[in-house]
């Protein structure tokens, strides 16, 4: 098993990538999701995805750890990338109205999609359109590897066609310095650290 280095990471996109925020996708949230599915198996981690129980941090993920005080943090800088084209997709959240008042008690009931939990959105996912995302680590490379040959799309609305990555590249050219410092840090660690 090789050790922990400096590594660069890099997912080649097919089309742009959807997200909400300049620090998503986390290359340690995508590696978290598949050592996790990996560790529960199929069945229990399809079936426990959104229980408390697995709220909790993922330990073990093979990245470096870096500490302060009581706090930690893997050594992952956020993603980089290029966007050629930034445009916003539109989506819709409807409640099937007629299907559900079907089965209400009492029969006459109405549901209101005007207020509450059935309320219909109009939602909203930028788009960034870029040719690669890159992430540097400092990690174990032949155990990154391992992890992101199953997965096949990053960002947000995979279902929706977003962020398919056709190849994933590991390669030893990583910076220390950005895997340690730019991505969210605890206040008081940036500061110590200009």
């Amino acid at each position: 098993m090789n050790k922990a280095q400096p590594l660069k990471i890099t997912a080649k996109l097919l089309n742009g990538f959807a997200c909400s925020d300049p620090w998503s996708p986390s290359i340690d949230g995508i590696l978290a999701y598949w050592m996790l599915r990996e560790r529960l198996g199929e069945q229990r981690f399809i079936a426990n995805t959104i229980t408390s129980e697995n709220m909790a941090a993922v330990t073990g993920l093979p990245l470096a750890v870096q500490r302060d005080g009581g706090l930690w943090w893997y050594l992952c800088s956020s993603p980089q990338y290029s966007t050629l084209v930034e445009h916003l997709r539109y989506y819709h959240r409807r409640m099937d109205v007629q299907f559900a008042e079907r089965y209400m008690i009492p029969p006459k009931g109405r549901i209101s999609t005007k207020a509450g939990p059935y309320k219909n959105y109009r939602l909203m996912t930028r788009i960034n359109t870029c040719p690669e995302v890159i992430w540097h680590v400092v990690g174990n490379q032949m155990e990154i590897k391992r992890l992101l040959v199953r997965c096949t799309h990053i960002g947000a609305r995979v279902g929706a066609g977003n962020g398919e990555v056709i190849k994933w590249q590991v390669t030893e050219d990583g910076d220390p310095f950005l895997a340690s410092l730019e991505r969210p840090l605890p206040m008081a660690f940036a500061e110590k650290h200009g």
